[in-house]
């Protein structure tokens, strides 16, 4: 499936370097298109940047294109696009925009892509309006063909939903809150000097995509704090059937490494320092020894590496594409 990759910011990075570590995926980006870095610019960030390292290609700015050699592989070359997406020669030309850059995140904006050959937008973002908003190992199995506009959620949601809906099967939840220290990107930081309450997607988007968990028995709490590592995210629940803390601590153990939660989350044994959550591909990971259930009350702490969350995204762009997307 030929695709044009739309913003190389942080998500985008991410997304880039995922997707060269998954070359039989069935996702062929064929261009970028980027308003902020200029060719120079963004092969330049692939050489420096201090988190997502390319350190195993050699990378060059060539006639309008990315040029990345990969060691046993053929020179990969992605035209590339400096400006407004208005203006992108390569609107039209692939049969999806990768809408990445955060500026077009409502179904009515990214319905200005769907023109010529393109006839799917995938935002990465929660995006009011889409067709549909298919979070990877919860609900993407239902992918409908005619939606044009699809949703990844984002990285809360991706993090939030799985694990519920496998809660509520075991257990049933009655209520939910989830809390969360969020990162803000390094160029941002000069402008979030203090910590900030701010609204979060998921509050609206859990109990849309959940139908077990009415509106006002979920809250989150999300702020954002001038820090540039990975996240914290704390999950509590209030089940409706009792359960023995260790019992239900294994079968989570379980269904993280062999069951229907095997990639999409972690339950570690110990607890990881933030920094060692940097680039990790679970939507959460999660740590036992500061797990508790107290009653029906079950409290999971957990860290996550929201910019990676980037890998959720390819993992449902492979399988949209794996069903004829």
């Amino acid at each position: 499936m030929s695709a044009v990759l739309h913003g190389l910011g942080r998500f985008g990075l991410h997304l880039l370097r995922a997707w060269l570590d998954r070359p039989d995926g069935g996702i062929d980006i064929v261009a970028i298109q980027d308003a902020h870095h200029s060719l120079a610019s963004a092969a330049a960030l692939l050489q420096q940047d201090a988190k997502v390292s390319f350190a195993d290609c050699r990378i060059a700015a060539e006639d309008g294109a990315l040029r990345l050699d990969l060691p046993g592989r053929q020179p990969l070359r992605l035209a590339y696009w400096h400006g407004p997406a208005a203006g992108s020669p390569w609107l039209g030309r692939a049969d999806w925009w990768l809408e990445c850059s955060g500026d077009f995140a409502s179904g009515e904006a990214a319905r200005a892509f769907l023109r010529g050959r393109t006839r799917r937008v995938i935002v990465s973002a929660t995006c009011p309006g889409a067709d549909q908003t298919l979070v990877f190992g919860y609900n993407h199995e239902h992918f409908d063909r005619r939606a044009a506009v699809l949703s990844y959620g984002s990285c809360t949601v991706n993090a939030f939903v799985p694990l519920a809906a496998w809660l509520h099967a075991r257990y049933g939840v009655a209520e939910a809150e989830v809390g969360v220290i969020h990162n803000v990107p390094p160029h941002r930081l000069a402008g979030h000097p203090h910590p900030v309450r701010r609204p979060c997607t998921l509050q609206t988007e859990g109990p849309r995509l959940l139908p077990f968990l009415a509106a006002e028995r979920f809250h989150v709490d999300y702020v954002l704090i001038p820090y540039t590592g990975p996240s914290l995210i704390d999950f509590r629940f209030e089940l409706a059937r009792p359960a023995a803390a260790a019992a239900l601590l294994d079968a989570l153990q379980a269904a993280c490494s062999t069951g229907p939660l095997r990639g999409l989350y972690a339950l570690e044994a110990g607890t990881p320092s933030t920094a060692a959550l940097a680039l990790r591909p679970e939507s959460a990971v999660l740590s036992r020894p500061l797990a508790r259930l107290h009653g029906r009350r079950l409290v999971l702490p957990a860290g996550f590496d929201n910019e990676n969350s980037a890998v959720r995204y390819l993992d449902l762009l492979e399988a949209v594409a794996q069903r004829g997307g």
